[in-house]
């Protein structure tokens, strides 16, 4: 079988982030019985050409890279411009250009539509009327052009008022024409190192000067919230109506031109069914991970010892819950707190919020501090946790993090949003998200054993294999009939995942 991966960005390369870890596994796995092409858009351009082009290379893999994109990636570059998604026909050329290198295609795997237009997808389904086209959905993209319905950096999107909503939500602060030249730049320089290390002092100063001028010219990062006025035309970038064209028409795409719609979790699914996908092309492909050995071989912690010992790791955003974290630790109640213990692991990228964390660190047991975390440390870092913490605000799709905990044997407290409910699915050990009354009480409950974590391995954890998973896509990439037996076809097993309900933006 031959099988191409598409992220924006090559999966081994800076950028790819936690889809790019999955899809380096992903097409590992694959490459011991299939062939295996890797595609990528939207990430690269050339100093000296302006026109899409596509560059060929083969190592363990056959690989496909677009040049000159004509949408940036990754989405946060493109939020202002969802026109060039809906227009461009420039990489119509490519879907043929693939056919006539590679031959016929089995599977087509889209890991998200970032650095590709509409038009592209039209033709390549036009060009490979028989190949099985297949979307997972790591993110929402498709009806969110901020990819994560995370409304003004505060709420999560509920209703985006037909793009009305989109206008008043993010303003792009990206030129395209200045990441464009940016990355022109950067290829220059990796071509002649020696030639640019002469003129580099000309172009840092070039970019200080930018920056100084964009600081100038800027209003505001971060727009005051709620409001019911649309950014103006030059900070909005794109119309409501636009914005609305950009979600029906994938939407369509979905309906159309994808014969399967993967959703990481159930919760994933159920959001973008809420928001128009067609519920009869979506289904649950939980991804596989490396730590499944991990998890088999770890040591489940069933008691919390001599004392509760919370652990927090990722990053200081809002949408993870940082400062919702921050603000009930404040509220967790003088006794319990001087017996409990706190590990934060996450990089200083907000100094204001690490000085509310440090000055929290009188009324506990004991806290700890790391500026971020490897995987080579994690063990380290998470020496003596026995409660991991997971209050995503925003739909997290399935949190990586709250995998590495489970798999390390450590019980995790998780919010209602997202998918990292779904790993032990108990609801023992799961809180309304955004509510500090119901964190609070939670690990009270746990500290003073009224609540044993023995309790949270009472269910089998939906943590996977590699093998697995690969074993799983299988019945999607050969058109398995059985496939339809998924619950948004029979119904009903929604209702056994926390929050799920009333989710449409």
């Amino acid at each position: 079988m031959r099988v191409l991966l598409y992220n924006f960005v090559q999966p081994e390369e800076p950028g790819a982030g936690g889809v790019g870890v999955y899809l380096n596994n992903l097409a590992k796995a694959l490459v011991k019985d299939h062939d295996v092409i890797l595609l990528s858009s939207g990430d690269r351009y050339s100093p000296r050409q302006r026109e899409p082009r596509v560059e060929f290379s083969e190592d363990a893999y056959h690989r496909a890279v677009v040049i000159n994109s004509p949408v940036l990636a990754p989405a946060a570059y493109s939020f202002g411009d969802p026109d060039i998604y809906l227009t461009s026909k420039d990489l119509d050329f490519i879907p043929a250009l693939l056919a006539e290198k590679y031959g016929k295609i089995d599977v087509f795997h889209f890991q998200n539509i970032e650095g590709l237009t509409k038009s592209f997808f039209v033709t390549l389904r036009q060009v490979f009327p028989d190949a099985q086209i297949v979307y997972s959905v790591h993110n929402y993209h498709p009806v969110c052009p901020r990819v994560s319905l995370w409304y003004q950096d505060r709420v999560v999107c509920t209703d985006y008022r037909d793009g009305v909503g989109c206008t008043m939500c993010l303003a792009p602060i990206f030129d395209p024409n200045y990441i464009r030249a940016r990355r022109r730049l950067m290829a220059l320089e990796e071509s002649y190192p020696r030639a640019m290390a002469i003129v580099s002092p000309l172009v840092s100063l070039a970019k200080r000067g930018r920056r100084l001028l964009l600081k100038v010219r800027q209003k505001a990062d971060v727009i005051e919230a709620p409001t019911s006025a649309a950014l103006s035309s030059s900070q909005s970038g794109a119309s409501s109506a636009s914005y609305a064209d950009f979600r029906k028409s994938n939407i369509a795409l979905f309906e159309d031109v994808f014969d399967r719609v993967l959703a990481v979790s159930k919760r994933t699914g159920q959001v973008i069914i809420d928001r128009g996908v067609p519920a009869h092309k979506v289904s649950v492909s939980y991804i596989g991970t490396a730590h499944k050995s991990t998890y088999l071989t770890s040591t489940k912690i069933r008691d919390i010892g001599s004392g509760l010992h919370l652990g927090y790791i990722g990053y200081m955003g809002t949408d993870k819950g940082f400062n919702f974290l921050l603000e009930c630790l404040e509220k967790i109640p003088a006794d319990v707190a001087a017996e409990v213990t706190v590990t934060i692991a996450a990089k200083n990228t907000f100094p204001e919020r690490r000085a509310r964390m440090e000055n929290l660190a009188p009324r506990f047991k004991a806290l700890r501090y790391f500026d971020g975390y490897t995987h080579s440390n994690l063990d380290m870092v998470l020496s003596g946790v026995n409660l991991g913490l997971i209050p995503v605000l925003w739909e997290d799709n399935l949190p990586q993090t709250a995998i590495e905990l489970v798999s390390r044997g450590i019980p995790i407290l998780t919010s209602d949003r997202g998918g990292a409910q779904e790993i032990a699915h108990n609801p023992k050990f799961i809180f309304k998200s955004g509510e500090h009354d119901a964190f609070v009480d939670q690990v009270c409950r746990i500290s003073r054993r009224e609540l044993e974590l023995n309790e949270f391995w009472d269910r089998d954890m939906n943590v996977f294999s590699m093998d697995e998973h690969v074993e799983d896509l299988m019945r999607h990439y050969r058109k398995d009939d059985r496939w339809t037996a998924d619950p948004y076809q029979a119904g009903g097993e929604m209702d056994a995942v926390a929050g799920v309900g009333g989710l449409a933006g």
